[in-house]
């Protein structure tokens, strides 16, 4: 079980970058070139027990869900999940629907007077992980290997918008020169 904290458990480039508020999507697109989303999977998926619980949908077993994969010049960085209820996907949330591949921050950055945010949470993923074994299984189908690296840094955060919530979790999982010192994306 991954257990989510406020607390930031990260050290270093990591920390700054895992812990930075404001638009991932943004930042990342600062970065490189060239920034591009790969949807990996989108439509009524199985909720975690600990996603109902942090959308306070207990007892609820199935959401919409958006998965992708996050690219700075074609390198895969971030593997981000979006959940809501069904229902809210199809009200107040209907625009997470339209994406394609456009970044998530784009309907909720954009109509920041009409949507809070609730404090950053922060987890490492672990081998023994269900989460963790999950993301490696999805990064492994979006980019043909396993994450450079055992243990994954992740944050999540809800959205709330007209009463409805929406979860995102954003894991790294980049090459482990993402995280050298003189990375352009530090």
């Amino acid at each position: 079980m991954t257990h989510w904290s406020t607390r930031n458990p990260h050290r270093g480039s990591v920390r700054r970058w895992v812990g930075a508020a404001g638009s991932l999507s943004a930042r990342l697109a600062g970065a490189g070139r060239t920034f591009t989303v790969q949807v990996m999977a989108q439509g009524r998926q199985p909720l975690r027990p600990d996603e109902a619980r942090a959308l306070g949908l207990a007892g609820e077993r199935v959401g919409y869900v958006r998965e992708v994969v996050l690219r700075v010049d074609s390198v895969a960085l971030v593997f981000a999940r979006s959940v809501t209820a069904h229902h809210h996907s199809l009200g107040p949330w209907r625009a997470i629907r339209g994406l394609g591949t456009r970044p998530l921050a784009d309907v909720l950055f954009k109509r920041a007077s009409a949507i809070t945010r609730r404090p950053l949470e922060f987890a490492e993923l672990r081998p023994a992980s269900g989460l963790r074994r999950d993301v490696g299984h999805a990064w492994q189908i979006a980019t043909g290997q396993q994450p450079a690296s055992r243990v994954l840094p992740a944050r999540r955060s809800v959205f709330v918008r007209r009463g409805a919530p929406l979860l995102v979790m954003e894991v790294f999982a980049p090459p482990i020169s993402f995280w050298a010192p003189s990375s352009a994306l530090v």
